[in-house]
């Protein structure tokens, strides 16, 4: 006869506990199929003063005191690593301890963001202070939504650079704006694992002028 995983029930408690906390405070939160789980359990809508917002996250849960370290706690990060980096919605983990009944929060992208490329963590530091409950609710959700405001804001000035330049830049492009003297747009832009830097300069319709830097 087929056997249940010994950690299921503490796994399923853990989604259970943080989706009813969040529709509690009124927040829509969908819950991915276990079949179709790629890293990612919920997806949750903020709503504010009754009206659906556009800030959306992507939540993955972990229950077990498996994930329980001196300092805190840590999500995995396995093979997510890109996805929750670069994807177009960012991903917070969240953990579960089945002895305090406590859920804990970490920001994933941001970590993975700070790290860089080719300095990705194995698993996502979540600090024990970080507590999701009740009475840290609105301050977890203005959190939340400022950084999906930033993330999204990103990626507007990149179309819009992209645009004014002719090249379509990758989210995880170095790209710096710049306007010179002669109100002449430059661009700073550098590829994830290449030497040279490339300058964009609108007074020669955005064609690269020169390699300008080396790491």
């Amino acid at each position: 006869m087929p056997k249940i995983p010994k950690g299921r029930r503490v796994g399923q408690a853990a989604v259970n506990a943080v989706r009813t906390l969040l529709e509690q405070h009124d927040h829509i939160v969908q819950e991915i199929s276990g079949q179709n789980d790629f890293g990612e359990d919920l997806y949750v809508t903020f709503v504010e003063d009754e009206h659906v917002t556009s800030d959306v996250i992507r939540i993955q849960v972990k229950g077990g005191d498996k994930w329980r370290r001196a300092n805190g706690y840590v999500a995995p990060v396995n093979h997510h690593g890109d996805t929750w980096a670069d994807g177009n919605i960012p991903v917070y983990c969240v953990v579960y301890d089945p002895d305090s009944k406590r859920l804990f929060w970490a920001n994933a992208t941001q970590q993975l963001r700070r790290a860089g490329p080719f300095k990705r963590p194995k698993v996502i530091g979540v600090s024990p202070n970080a507590v999701l409950a009740d009475t840290t609710m609105e301050s977890f959700v203005a959190q939340a939504r400022r950084y999906v405001g930033r993330y999204r804001g990103r990626e507007a000035v990149l179309t819009h650079l992209g645009e004014m330049s002719g090249v379509e830049f990758d989210p995880a492009d170095h790209v710096l704006h710049f306007v010179n003297g002669y109100d002449e747009d430059l661009i700073f832009w550098r590829r994830p694992g290449d030497d040279l830097a490339t300058l964009l300069h609108s007074a020669l319709d955005g064609s690269p002028i020169s390699s300008v830097w080396r790491p």
